[in-house]
């Protein structure tokens, strides 16, 4: 009989085959605990926290991405701003409209101002005249051409004109100005060249003015006014300086005078003698007229009979023989 010498691999096999099955069986009845590697406690918290750190750093970068900056923000706005379209503004007004409306105020406006020119209240119902001394306020109206019914604002407007005219017809007219002095009312400011007494020739008197000028206007015998008689003038320029002179006396103080002669001597070549209404002689020069003579008033009120009154050189009195 032949001993069966055991195989040693089968058994090896064979325990193997019944182990695998063993653990089989306690798997499918769960006594078996799993078969993969336990990990340490300390191990699992690294672990974990490790995930963790990785989730938040997810979520941070998500949270960016999601988050834009406020600088981009703004330039993504911007960008989207320039990209919509400009809306249109419709004009209340169209050209044509704009036009037609100031025509139409300057049309309004234009007959107004007709309505008011044609209206009484745009006319000139009444004239005053100030600054003349000899003129009549009918005289310088007349020589301006000025009426009432005239357009106030035409009137005013055209005062240089009116001036010339009134120039032109009357010399003693050397300008006039116009003003409104109301709603109806204008004022005719005169500048007037006063007369200072006559020239005769022939038998004829001639008035003159302070300027030298001579009116056509010859007065027949007779001296009117009451201003003086101008004799033995020789020049025009002695003439000439002593109507410029006496011109510049006050009223009352020309209208005392009765007559100027020059009558120059050795002592004095611009020597004039004076004759005065009240019976009264003044010799005096002829380029100091203005300035000596306003004191001969207060002169004769202190003297009690007449003579003559030198005022060449100082102030002295001589009565009558």
């Amino acid at each position: 009989m032949t001993d069966k010498k055991e195989n040693p691999h089968n058994d090896s096999d064979n325990a193997n085959s019944s182990d695998i099955q063993a653990h089989l069986d306690a798997l499918l009845s769960g006594k078996v605990e799993s078969s993969k590697p336990k990990r340490s406690k300390k191990t699992d918290e690294t672990h974990s926290q490790s995930e963790s750190t990785q989730v938040n750093n997810v979520k941070r970068s998500e949270e960016k991405q999601d988050k834009p900056s406020a600088i981009t923000t703004v330039d993504e706005e911007k960008i989207k701003s320039s990209k919509r379209p400009l809306l249109k503004r419709t004009p209340l007004l169209f050209a044509h409209e704009w036009a037609a409306i100031k025509t139409i105020v300057i049309l309004v406006v234009m007959a107004a101002g007709l309505i008011y020119l044609i209206s009484p209240n745009g006319q000139v119902q009444r004239y005053e005249v100030v600054g003349t001394h000899e003129l009549s306020d009918k005289t310088v109206l007349n020589a301006a051409g000025l009426r009432t019914g005239q357009s106030l604002l035409a009137t005013v407007n055209q005062s240089d004109y009116f001036s010339q005219e009134a120039k032109r017809k009357n010399p003693q007219i050397n300008h006039l100005k116009l003003s409104i002095k109301s709603d109806n009312t204008l004022q005719v400011k005169v500048d007037e060249i006063v007369k200072v007494g006559y020239v005769k020739a022939g038998n004829k008197y001639y008035p003159i003015l302070e300027n030298g000028s001579m009116l056509n206007q010859g007065l027949s015998n007779q001296q009117v006014g009451g201003l003086p008689l101008y004799d033995g003038f020789t020049s025009d320029k002695q003439l000439r300086k002593t109507l410029a002179e006496f011109g510049k006396l006050s009223d009352p103080l020309r209208h005392a005078v009765s007559e100027i002669v020059w009558s120059p001597n050795s002592q004095n070549n611009q020597r004039l003698l004076i004759y005065m209404n009240d019976g009264n002689e003044v010799l005096i020069s002829a380029d100091e007229l203005s300035k000596k003579m306003k004191y001969y008033p207060g002169m004769v009120a202190q003297l009690k009979q007449t003579g003559v009154a030198d005022l060449q050189v100082g102030a002295y009195f001589k009565p009558y023989d």
